[in-house]
């Protein structure tokens, strides 16, 4: 039997979503490179992406698979059910084929039904109609944190027993080396100002951020945020109060990894977040971290952020002052409890969640292909 694997999101801009599929299937194909009984257990493993230009992520054990026939839902629903029916596949995007009998699903979060207004009105309506559906008819289910499991299954009328909780990790940023002019090409000093990593969506709240910044006025320092659209969001750009904070947009990974390494702190103000990567990635980089105390964060972070409520901007400034006036002794503090806590997430962790999950479905499907081609052979001798 074949594992395949919808690798559509090696086809997007890369967002949330799209680093946990390459993160994960790429910490997937080190496991099976170092397991034989792994590789014996799983069979052979195949990525089907949209025929199109990618970056090859390098696997050295999933095997890359072009396959035409469109794009985007219609390339789901159509070539990618074809090419893979015969074998159980894994979506680890929040969607894929609804025919298809042997379908391992990934769902991130809630957030189209409790943050609409931070989706363009066709991916929300598309997403409203495909989801409840892919998810009763999932083989298995998978989400990234327990919080995100039990909104989904409330809103998607499943059991949340139904979902296995495959986590993200934040350890791939210490893979890339920063790139010693990033800071100084912005005109940035080590130390001397705040980040934020956010794409441009409402759910994001950046706008409470900018206004909560702004009233600190010169003492505080500057706010540096990264990040531009994903797919399906709908952007958010205006409402910013100006000259407060300086936009970047997307930045490179060795950019990203310097800005958070030279930050003074980490301000992560989302009003709905599934897990929350940025956070966690400024925790293993030794920056300590304010963040809102709402959905899964509280779950991922646990006591290593500081806390505020990300509806008041009045108490973002709270968070912020608190922040400036830390002392040393504090400060060091707060950045060994998220180092610590980033530690706890790794991909090969994720993978260990991930292996018990696939194997049982990669068995039914085995048995129900024997199933059928017995009763194809009796029926040819009959």
């Amino acid at each position: 039997m074949t594992l395949y694997i919808s690798a559509r999101f090696l086809t997007q801009p890369a967002s949330g979503v799209q680093r946990y599929a390459r993160e994960l299937l790429g910490a997937f194909d080190q496991r099976l490179a170092a397991d034989p009984d792994l590789r014996n257990m799983v069979g052979p493993v195949v990525a089907l992406y949209p025929a199109t230009g990618i970056d090859d992520p390098g696997w050295s054990q999933i095997r890359l698979q072009g396959l035409s026939g469109g794009a985007g839902h219609l390339w789901e629903q159509g070539a990618l059910w074809r090419a893979s029916r015969d074998g159980t596949l894994l979506s680890l995007g929040n969607s894929g084929p609804l025919a298809h009998p042997a379908h391992i699903l990934a769902l991130h979060d809630a957030n189209i039904y409790e943050i609409p207004q931070a989706y363009s009105r066709r991916y929300r309506l598309w997403h409203k109609v495909l989801r409840p559906a892919l998810a009763r008819r999932a083989a298995a289910l998978i989400s990234v944190s327990r919080f995100s499991a039990t909104a989904l299954a409330q809103r998607l009328s499943v059991p949340e027993a139904r979902f296995s909780i495959v986590p993200n990790s934040a350890e791939h940023i210490l893979r890339h080396a920063a790139d010693p002019q990033a800071l100084a090409n912005r005109g940035l000093k080590p130390q001397g100002y705040w980040l934020s990593v956010a794409n441009q969506s409402p759910n994001k709240n950046i706008a409470r951020l900018v206004a909560a910044h702004q009233t600190l006025g010169q003492q505080a320092p500057p706010l540096v945020i990264v990040g531009g659209d994903a797919p399906g969001l709908a952007s958010h750009t205006s409402g910013h109060p100006p000259g407060s904070a300086r936009f970047l947009g997307r930045v490179s990974d060795a950019e990203l990894r310097a800005l958070y390494a030279g930050a003074a702190g980490f301000l992560f103000p989302s009003l709905y977040e599934g897990f929350g990567i940025p956070p966690l990635e400024a925790m293993a980089l030794g920056v300590p971290v304010l963040a809102a105390r709402r959905a899964a964060l509280p779950e991922v972070l646990g006591n290593a952020a500081m806390w505020f409520d990300p509806l008041s901007v009045s108490d973002m400034a709270r968070a912020m002052r608190a922040l400036m006036a830390l002392p040393a002794a504090a400060r060091a503090q707060w950045i060994a409890a998220g180092q610590a806590r980033a530690a706890g997430f790794t991909w090969q962790a994720s993978v260990d969640q991930l292996i018990p999950v696939l194997i049982p479905v990669l068995r039914q499907t085995a048995v129900r292909t024997a199933s059928k081609d017995l009763k194809s052979r009796a029926l040819r001798s009959a």
